[in-house]
């Protein structure tokens, strides 16, 4: 094996391994039915999380202004 192909070996396992972790991260494929569903979204200050159109979770304003 000579240089070049090392390097390419390389370059194929970072790519491999990269498309692993995308492939792991389950939270962008979680969708809600309430608002319940939504508590591992965390949200600042005076926003809470709410379950959107029942498909995703987004922070929102905890009051209404009346």
């Amino acid at each position: 094996m000579n240089m070049a192909e090392i390097v390419k070996y390389i370059y194929v396992i970072i790519i491999f391994l990269s498309l692993f972790l995308v492939a792991t991260n389950i939270e962008a494929f979680f969708r809600c039915k309430n608002d319940f569903d939504c508590v591992h979204k965390r949200c600042r200050g005076p926003m809470r999380a709410k379950c959107i159109s029942k498909a995703i979770c987004k922070c929102r304003l905890a009051f209404t202004l009346k």
